[in-house]
């Protein structure tokens, strides 16, 4: 029985963490075609439409991929997450259809229309990686109880804490950060130097916020989730390590240019954030009293889930790697999208 708990949360991390580093990465995206500025703006946004365009919906799979496993294997922490965050996740599907509806609708219609919509893309994605951000860490402060399956939480004040609201901002500063060091290689790839020197800049520049931003959330967590604290102290400072140390690594490898080994760090200090996570929050899904082993479900649905995981997974990574390998190579034949003036 625990194993089968520990195999459908592998899982479900693996997942989060590809929604992060592939999802986050065109969540950042959406964030520098808001933000393109200088005589590189059109450009900036080009790059950025060409580089998401072949994939940006895809990539949701990785959320459903979570949402379905933690659906079908704990449904009691489902059951609290919805009830007491049901408002940031609300707002995070909205910004979800928006950013959607804003990518489609910014490279189709008249000038006046592109511009409206592209500014919805670029909001849309630098709210929605915070609220999910926010909720995410809601689950770590205590500030959502159950007792007798009753949830009590603040419909404002469970995901508005000193750490959701740091770890919104982290959010948002990881996934402009890989976007930033994804785009380099995208510029590199189509020979743009002046792009490339652009993405470097602010990757070093959001490179350093996240830095700054995780150490003030180690720091706001020790006041503020003492239960998740104690558990980074115990299980999750490995993975605190390498998240620190892989960034060290990506900024180091940005300032000397080697841009394919600064995006590989990126990725891997990002993974880390989320593995730490984890294993902090550990034996909890939901600090105090979510427990994983409380909140599962029977252990003949802990098989089939796990097994409908080790199948999709078979399927889901090949057919990723052939949609990468078509859309993503330098050869690839596809007609460019027109940015949003």
């Amino acid at each position: 029985m625990a194993a089968l708990r520990l195999g459908v949360l592998a899982f479900i991390g693996l997942g989060m963490t590809l929604y992060l580093l592939l999802g986050g990465a065109d969540f950042g995206g959406g964030m520098w075609d808001l933000l393109a500025s200088g005589p590189t703006r059109e450009r900036q946004r080009t790059l950025v439409a060409e580089a998401i365009g072949p994939v940006w919906e895809v990539n949701h799979v990785w959320l459903i991929f979570v949402l379905a496993g933690l659906l079908a294997a704990f449904p009691a922490a489902v059951s609290a997450i919805g009830v007491a965050l049901y408002l940031p996740l609300l707002l995070a599907g909205l910004g979800i259809v928006f950013r959607g509806s804003g990518f489609a609708f910014a490279h189709a219609g008249p000038g006046s229309w592109q511009r409206a919509w592209g500014r919805v893309f670029g909001i849309a994605s630098l709210v929605t990686p915070f609220f999910l951000g926010s909720a995410a860490a809601a689950a770590g402060t205590g500030r959502i109880r159950v007792r007798g399956g009753v949830v009590a939480a603040g419909a404002i004040s469970a995901w508005t804490s000193p750490l959701s609201v740091v770890v919104g901002l982290l959010v948002v500063a990881m996934c402009s950060y890989l976007a930033a060091t994804y785009l380099i290689v995208e510029a590199r790839g189509r020979g743009d130097v002046d792009l490339q020197e652009v993405f470097r800049r602010r990757a070093i520049v959001t490179a350093l916020t996240a830095g700054t931003l995780a150490a003030v959330g180690l720091a706001v967590a020790r006041a503020d989730a003492p239960l998740l604290w104690h558990g980074m102290l115990r299980r999750g400072w490995p993975a605190v390590g390498i998240s620190g140390l892989a960034g060290l690594g990506s900024l180091a490898a940005l300032a000397t240019r080697r841009y394919q080994p600064a995006r590989l760090a990126a990725a891997i200090a990002v993974a880390a954030v989320v593995a730490g996570f984890g294993m902090s929050l550990w034996p909890s899904l939901v600090v105090p009293d979510v427990t994983v082993a409380g909140s599962a479900a029977h252990v003949a649905t802990l098989r089939a889930v796990l097994f409908a995981y080790v199948i999709g997974g078979a399927v889901l990574v090949p057919a990723f790697a052939v949609l990468f390998r078509v859309f993503k190579a330098p050869d690839a034949l596809r007609e460019p999208l027109r940015p949003a003036p």
